[in-house]
């Protein structure tokens, strides 16, 4: 039996800044970007009770880590959210 996993990014929302007079290295002066995520499993055998199976992860990513911390590192991110990101914090 062999289990496979397949992740894709089912939808991607940006939703705009919260507070134009918040200081630069806030969250809240940044666009915020809301990431669904499917994960979907398939396998083969006659036991492996998986095939069709999909998860959902919801991951909201700000521009800093936290206030006023280090850049939020998106590199493990798909290409999508990456080039999403890079566009909306440049």
């Amino acid at each position: 039996m062999a289990i496979s996993s397949v992740t894709t990014v089912q939808r991607c929302e940006v939703y705009p800044l919260s507070d134009t007079s918040a200081e630069n290295t806030s969250n809240a002066k940044h666009p915020s970007v809301l990431v669904v995520y499917n994960h979907s499993l398939t396998g083969t055998g006659n036991d492996a009770g998986v095939d069709g199976t999909v998860s959902t992860t919801v991951k909201n990513i700000f521009k800093f880590v936290e206030d006023g911390g280090s850049a939020t590192d998106v590199s493990g991110e798909d290409a999508l959210v990456q080039t999403v990101c890079g566009a909306i914090w440049s």
